[in-house]
């Protein structure tokens, strides 16, 4: 959709680039922003959300596709036995690329240049993302390896309550909260309560 709008822009702009010269300049920074934005859009992979294992003798029991701490975005995958943590992007990273990126449209093509910049940094950042997701699938997801993985035992959580949109983790030394997308709570909460003893479950909120 953000190609398609892009593109939509930059057809608009060329079209009356006639008569303001500076129109055409914002087509010709659109048009291919907007071809990029279409390309990744095709490349980016539906993410699957909430995936349950069938196989009983899995030992993965269901993973999350996204699940964000502050501005870091994790595949959340759970075993019988812990929840490991996959980091898939840094907060810092897509700040950087939205800044960068929307620098150079602002510099080219003023103010719409920077939000075509913006839209576009977005853009790549899910690519990548959906990529390192389908890269992390592709090894062993339960191995906390990679830099900036987490893992938690259930055995070593106090108390872990699951919201509309977060999944709290109360620990010895805090309270974690995983802000997960809203259609996710009904889904995995039957998963959870069969991998936490009914002890340490909280009520919702």
């Amino acid at each position: 959709m953000s190609g398609i709008v892009v593109l939509a822009v930059g057809v608009l702009y060329l079209l009356y680039s006639s008569s303001n010269p500076d129109y055409f300049q914002v087509a010709i920074f659109a048009l291919p922003f907007g071809g990029l934005n279409l390309a990744f859009g095709i490349l980016t992979a539906k993410s699957r959300g909430v995936s349950i294992q069938s196989n009983s003798q899995d030992p993965v029991k269901m993973v999350v596709d996204r699940g964000v701490i502050g501005s870091t975005v994790y595949l959340m995958v759970f075993s019988d036995k812990k929840l490991v943590l996959k980091r898939l992007t840094s907060g810092s990273v897509t700040v950087l690329a939205v800044v960068v990126f929307a620098v150079v449209g602002l510099l080219f093509a003023g103010f719409i240049g920077a939000a075509i910049g913006g839209l576009t940094a977005f853009s790549l950042q899910e690519f990548l993302t959906q990529r390192r997701r389908d890269a992390t699938k592709m090894g062993n997801p339960l191995a906390a390896s990679g830099k900036g993985d987490l893992e938690f035992a259930y055995a070593d959580l106090e108390r872990v309550q699951l919201t509309r949109s977060r999944l709290r983790l109360h620990l010895r030394n805090g309270i974690m909260g995983i802000v997960i997308s809203r259609g996710y709570p009904e889904k995995m909460r039957p998963i959870i309560e069969g991998l936490i003893s009914s002890s340490k479950m909280a009520e919702p909120v």
